[in-house]
C-alpha cells in the first residue's frame, strides 16, 4: 500500500470524527439552552407560587429554618406543652377526687389525660395519695397545702452508699485456699 493512501484514509476518518464531534457539540449547546429556558420558566412559576424549586432539582439545603416555617416559630416549647406544676395540681383537687377533678386544673387539662395518669402513679408511689376505689383517690397527710409543699428526697443508692463506706481493712471476696486451711486447722 502506498504511503499517500494511508494518509488519505486517516484524513477521511479525522474528517468524519470532526463532523460527529461538531454535531455532538451543537446538540449539547441546544440542550443547554433548552435547560436554561426550563429553569427560568420554573423560577417564574416558583415566584408565582412562592415555593422553593431547589429541593426538586436535588440541591441540598444548608442549616437553618426550613422553608415555609415562619420566623421565630422554633423558639421555646410548642404551644400547649408548658411545664405543669403537678404539686399545684394536687393542691387544687379536693380531699377525695377523680381524674375529672384533676382535669379541671388548666395545666393538667393542657397536658391531657395521658399525662394525668402518670402523675397519679407518682403521687401514689410517693404516698401522697391512695386509691380508694377504681378511679377515686384520696389525699394523704393533712391538707392540700401540705401535699403541695412536700418534697420527696431520695437517699443515696446502694452503689453510692457502698462506695462511701469507710474501708475496714478486710479484703472482700473469697478467701485464698491457704487462709481457709488455716481457719479450719485452728
Amino acid at each position: 500500500m502506498p504511503r499517500g493512501q494511508r494518509a488519505d484514509l486517516f484524513g477521511s476518518l479525522r474528517a468524519q470524527a470532526a463532523g460527529v464531534l461538531k454535531q455532538l457539540e451543537d446538540q449539547i449547546h441546544k440542550l443547554e439552552t433548552e435547560l436554561a429556558d426550563l429553569k427560568s420558566h420554573g423560577e417564574a412559576w416558583r415566584a408565582a407560587v412562592g415555593g422553593k424549586l431547589s429541593s426538586s432539582l436535588g440541591i441540598k439545603r444548608g442549616p437553618g429554618r426550613p422553608p415555609g416555617r415562619p420566623v421565630g416559630s422554633g423558639k421555646g416549647r410548642p404551644k400547649g406543652s408548658a411545664r405543669v406544676s403537678w404539686d399545684e395540681v394536687l393542691a387544687s383537687v379536693p380531699k377525695r377526687f377523680g381524674v375529672l377533678d384533676v382535669m379541671k386544673h388548666p395545666g393538667a387539662a393542657a397536658k391531657g389525660r395521658a399525662q394525668v395518669y402518670p402523675a397519679l402513679n407518682r403521687w401514689e408511689a410517693t404516698k401522697r395519695i391512695k386509691r380508694v376505689d377504681k378511679g377515686t383517690y384520696e389525699k394523704l397527710g393533712g391538707g392540700a397545702s401540705e401535699g403541695a409543699t412536700a418534697k420527696t428526697t431520695r437517699g443515696p443508692g446502694k452503689k453510692r452508699a457502698a462506695a462511701k463506706k469507710a474501708p475496714t481493712g478486710k479484703k472482700r471476696g473469697r478467701p485464698a485456699k491457704a487462709k481457709v486451711a488455716e481457719a479450719n486447722a485452728s
